[in-house]
C-alpha cells in the first residue's frame, strides 16, 4: 500500500531552499570592498609605470629625431624660442616668419593653439618625427577647460614637451640671463648652439614634460642666475616626469620639493626643499 505524504512537508530527500541573510551579504560586500582597496592601488601604480615607459619612448623618438636634424645642418642643432618668437595660429599655405621657426610652434595656454596639430607639423623637427603623439605624454590630462583634466570635457591640448630653453635659442631671442656674448668674459649662462657644445651630453637635457600649470610656448626655463623656479617640470608619474638627453638616453626623474608636487605648484615659485631639486636641474640645464 502507498503512503502518501500530507501537503505541506519537505520532501524527505530535498533540503528546503535557504537565501542568503542580510548578515551573509553585508559580510560579502566588506570583503569585496577590502579586496578593491587592496587591489586599486597596485592597478593604479601599474598603469602609471606603463605610461612612464611610453612616455620614455615618446622621448626617445624625439631625440632620435632632434640628432638627425644636426646631423643634416653641419651640428647645429634646431632652433628655440620663447614668447617673444611666438607663432600662434596656422597661417595661409603654411608661410611663417622664417625667423621665427623653431623646433615647435604654438602654445598651450591659449586658444587656438593647445588644439593646432598643424602647427606641430609646420615646426622644423616634425619632418625627422612624423608621429604626433610623442609630443605629449599619456599621463597629461590637460584640457582647455582644466591644467588637470579634472572638470568639464574640453579638448585635450597637443603637447606636454618642452625643450631646454638654452639649445640654440633663435637670435635676440635668448632668455633675459644670457644678455653677454660667449668669450664676453661677463657671460653669465651658456647657448648651445652647435653638438659640439654640450660638453656633457650624457648629464644635459634637451626635452622634459613640462606642468599642465606652467607649460604655453616650446620653452622650458631653468635659470642658474636665480634662486627660484622659473618654469616647472611636470610630476605625472607618481611625482616624477620624462626627461631626454643630449646623448640620447631618457629617465623618469622623481621629484622631492612640494613646491612642484601637486595642483598648487606655481612658475616662478620658491623651492621648499632648500633648493636640492632646483639646483639638479640647473647642473643639468647649462653651465
Amino acid at each position: 500500500m502507498k503512503h502518501s505524504r500530507p501537503q505541506g512537508f519537505p520532501h524527505p530527500f530535498k533540503s528546503p531552499k535557504r537565501g542568503f541573510t542580510l548578515i551573509e551579504l553585508l559580510v560579502v560586500i566588506a570583503i569585496i570592498a577590502i579586496l578593491a582597496g587592496l587591489l586599486l592601488p597596485s592597478l593604479a601604480k601599474a598603469k602609471t609605470k606603463a605610461q612612464g615607459i611610453s612616455c620614455l619612448s615618446n622621448s626617445k623618438q624625439l631625440m632620435l629625431a632632434w640628432n638627425l636634424y644636426s646631423g643634416d645642418f653641419n651640428d647645429r642643432l634646431v632652433l628655440t624660442a620663447g614668447l617673444g618668437a611666438l607663432q600662434s595660429t596656422t597661417t595661409p599655405n603654411h608661410i611663417y616668419d622664417k625667423g621665427h621657426q623653431q623646433w615647435c610652434m604654438g602654445t598651450m595656454d591659449s586658444a587656438p593653439s593647445w588644439t593646432n596639430y598643424v602647427l606641430i607639423q609646420d615646426s622644423l623637427l616634425f619632418p625627422y618625427v612624423k608621429n604626433l603623439g610623442v609630443y605629449k605624454c599619456p599621463a597629461d590630462h590637460k584640457t582647455t577647460t582644466d591644467p588637470y583634466g579634472a572638470r568639464g570635457k574640453g579638448l585635450p591640448t597637443v603637447r606636454s614637451m618642452s625643450m631646454n630653453a638654452w639649445m640654440n635659442p633663435i637670435a635676440g631671442q635668448e632668455w633675459a640671463a644670457d644678455t653677454k656674448p660667449l668669450g664676453s668674459g661677463n657671460h653669465p649662462v651658456r647657448n648651445f648652439r652647435i653638438t659640439t657644445d654640450i660638453l656633457k651630453p650624457s648629464e644635459t637635457w634637451v626635452t622634459l614634460d613640462e606642468n599642465p600649470e606652467s607649460i604655453n610656448d616650446g620653452w622650458f626655463v631653468s635659470d642658474p642666475t636665480r634662486t627660484t623656479y622659473v618654469d616647472i617640470p611636470a610630476t605625472y608619474h607618481n611625482g616624477a616626469n620624462g626627461m631626454a638627453y643630449a646623448d640620447g638616453h631618457s629617465e623618469i626623474k622623481k621629484w622631492r620639493d612640494p613646491a612642484l608636487l601637486g595642483t598648487k605648484a606655481v612658475p616662478g615659485g620658491s623651492p621648499k626643499d632648500k633648493g636640492v631639486d632646483l639646483k639638479w636641474l640647473n647642473d643639468r640645464t647649462t653651465y
